[in-house]
């Protein structure tokens, strides 16, 4: 991942529903093969149901680490 964008992670409040669906979200757009060029991962088409999507597992990933 570059520099700047685990900049952009690390600055983000991880323990928030926003923030962890940002950083989620962060982390997928920059993911890549081992060839180096970047994968298309997506949670779906619709760009308001990929962030949903995200909130969902932010708030599942968050409700974990609470327990």
């Amino acid at each position: 991942m570059r520099f700047f964008t685990q900049g952009f992670i690390d600055g983000l409040d991880k323990t928030t529903e926003a923030g962890f669906a940002e950083a989620l979200l962060i982390a997928m757009s920059n993911l890549k093969d081992e060839q180096g060029l970047r994968l298309n991962v997506r949670l779906s088409d619709d760009l308001n149901q990929q962030i949903d999507f995200a909130k969902q597992i932010a708030r599942m990933m968050i409700k974990e680490k609470n327990i």
